[in-house]
């Protein structure tokens, strides 16, 4: 059977076509768009998702440590929250938004969609070559392998975009919540499985491609 004739292939070549048109929009409607509502008169705004909260000290911490201890040892179920939350930070001025600690965290806040965008598009080129009856080839290793690496630098650019998000809000002094915002690293998640898979297929079609290659040769 020819895989080019391949209903499932052809979806998927669809698929992935619209996944990367919808990337495309979404990062175009990122950038062109002002992020923050009419009425709070700020340039920009942005969402960070899992940030550390923790709110200001008050004297109640000390009963709620003490009854947090109590659940530990006698509740049948225990919550542990992780106090991570999704923070908006709005610049209300050219000064800020120009700031340079603020374009750094700015330029990683794109870079992490980008970075999707381009894995949508190397994953429409596969299913594309495949459509076409090209399987083991140098192109399809290519994009497999730099899929993989495109989603191993996902958790790297997340973690360096809380990190660069934390420093404005503190180098800006712009935290007039009543929590403390901290970052942390996580260089290991889903995004670090599937892109360490990816390279492996990659490599298994490296193998294919040049088993091909010499079968075409000898013949």
């Amino acid at each position: 059977m020819n895989i080019a004739n391949s209903k499932i292939i052809k979806l998927l070549d669809r698929i992935t076509g619209a996944v990367f048109l919808f990337t495309l929009l979404l990062l175009l409607i990122k950038i062109f768009t002002n992020g923050a509502p009419s009425l709070s008169h700020s340039k920009r705004g942005y969402q960070v998702n899992h940030i550390q909260t923790k709110p200001l000290k008050t004297n109640t911490d000390t009963v709620d440590a003490n009854k947090r201890l109590f659940n530990w040892f006698n509740s049948t179920t225990v919550v542990q929250p992780h106090n991570r939350a999704l923070v908006n930070l709005r610049f209300r001025s050219n000064k800020e938004l120009f700031h340079p600690v603020a374009i750094l965290f700015q330029l990683l806040y794109y870079l992490y969609y980008f970075i999707i965008m381009l894995s949508a598009w190397q994953l429409k080129m596969f299913f594309g070559a495949l459509c076409r009856n090209e399987i083991f080839t140098t192109g399809n290793t290519r994009r497999l392998m730099l899929i993989g690496i495109f989603f191993l630098l996902i958790p790297i650019i997340n973690s360096l975009q809380r990190e660069y998000f934390i420093k404005t809000i503190n180098t800006l002094r712009m935290n007039d919540s009543t929590y403390h915002l901290d970052s942390y690293f996580n260089f290991l998640s889903s995004e670090t499985i599937f892109g360490l898979m990816m390279i492996v297929f990659s490599l298994v079609f490296k193998v294919g491609a040049d088993v091909q290659k010499e079968n075409e040769s000898f013949i």
